[in-house]
């Protein structure tokens, strides 16, 4: 359950930064730090 919940956070993320064009806006969206939804998209596309 943890990692699907992972997964989707990683998946929201990807999907929030390709409509905003900008990390830091779907960061701010989202109330991630910036360095946040770098590491998450990194491990969506690891997956």
């Amino acid at each position: 359950m943890i990692l699907m919940k992972m997964n989707l956070q990683n998946y929201l993320s990807f999907v929030k930064t390709a409509q905003c064009r900008s990390f830091t806006k779907a960061a701010k969206l989202l109330n991630y730090s910036q360095a946040s939804i770098s590491r998450m998209i990194g491990d969506f596309e690891k997956e």
